[in-house]
């Protein structure tokens, strides 16, 4: 007797929706959509890459259902706006999706390291069984392969997801540079460049931005927290300059400890705030997970209090190395202790917290 085979879906995924350009709506669901859809998107671009991502996936159904399978297949889009953007319409396509076609595995067909931050989001709500990737080998030659960059030079100059990062950061850190350069501290020029571009890189690094507006739109006490932690930091960061440009950009351990003393307060306001606004959300959802917030706001405040005694006395030093006076004072211990008692209390009340979860569970 023939066994019977399980149904899967093949789902292409196309996650900054080029798709769209072509005039293709998705999600598209079903081979002969697919094909539609294929071919009118390679009859406007026939050298785009998701074009090879939408024939491999009607190759995979293809071949599945040779084999005896039962295979849909569909395409989903996200959005070029932002990550936040794209994955809540990935989100709602997939949910569209896979009540449409009533199937549950999933082979995912990608083609680049940007669609597969699809990945989480199709886990949440079916199991992935396999991962195609395409890769297209291409061989060129030297005239080939400037017309090749040429493609990706106009690219970065009309597509707006890249040029603002080839062109629109490029343009703003000459600008910091002209103006710095024809202000009186020409000679911090450099340095102020590096800094901006040293921000940019940490906030698109660690998406810092996405995270914001995720949480942003998550809940209005974040919204108000935000606000507030931008605020506080902003004001503190004016106010350092305002001390910097007051002391000459003084490195003495005078001025350092000015510097520090001025940005301090603001900078542990910004990092209290958002953990006040999160324990305020748990509270009012009566979570049992309020208490680690409470750790948090302990733990910056303790730390600042600490570091604002440390540079009240080292400010009262002679000119030695700073090295040397960290030492002499035992900061790395004292960092250490307190780091250690807080890590102890938090590994304690996380045993507390999923011991009371397990019980409630059982009762």
């Amino acid at each position: 007797m023939k066994r019977k085979m399980k149904k899967v879906l093949i789902l292409a995924v196309d996650y900054d929706d080029d798709i769209s350009k072509a005039g293709v709506t998705t999600p598209v669901v079903g081979y002969a959509n697919l094909v539609d859809a294929a071919l009118k998107f390679g009859t406007v671009f026939p050298d785009d890459s998701d074009l090879n991502v939408l024939f491999h996936a009607l190759h995979l159904h293809r071949e599945l259902k040779d084999r005896g399978h039962e295979p849909e297949v569909a395409l989903i889009s996200g959005s070029d706006e932002s990550h936040v953007e794209a994955g809540r319409k990935l989100r709602e396509q997939l949910s569209s999706v896979i009540k449409q076609a009533s199937i549950s595995d999933i082979i995912l067909v990608l083609d680049s390291v940007e669609d597969e931050l699809v990945i989480p989001i199709v886990q949440s709500q079916a199991n992935i069984v396999a991962i195609e990737r395409v890769v297209v080998e291409q061989l060129r030659g030297v005239e080939e392969t400037y017309v090749l960059i040429g493609k990706y030079l106009r690219k970065a100059i009309e597509d707006p997801k890249y040029s603002k990062v080839f062109f629109g950061l490029p343009g703003f850190l000459f600008l910091v540079y002209a103006l710095i350069s024809s202000s009186p501290y020409a000679r911090y020029a450099w340095e102020t460049t590096l800094l901006f571009l040293g921000i940019f890189m940490v906030l698109k690094g660690f998406h810092v931005l996405e995270f914001v507006l995720r949480k942003w739109y998550s809940s209005s006490i974040y919204r108000i927290t935000t606000v507030l932690s931008v605020a506080s930091i902003s004001i503190g960061v004016f106010f350092l300059i305002g001390a910097l440009i007051a002391r000459n950009f003084s490195s003495d351990l005078r001025s350092l400890s000015i510097y520090v003393k001025t940005f301090l307060p603001f900078l542990t306001l910004s990092l209290i705030v958002p953990y006040i606004g999160r324990l305020t959300s748990r509270l009012l959802r009566r979570s049992l997970r309020a208490w680690r917030d409470v750790i948090a706001v302990i733990f910056i405040v303790v730390v600042s209090f600490y570091v604002n005694n440390i540079v009240d006395i080292t400010s009262s030093y002679p000119e030695l190395d700073i090295l040397t006076i960290l030492y002499d004072l035992r900061v790395f211990n004292v960092v250490a202790v307190i780091s250690l008692s807080l890590i102890t209390i938090y590994a304690m009340l996380s045993y507390v917290e999923r011991y009371i979860l397990g019980y409630s569970k059982k009762t």
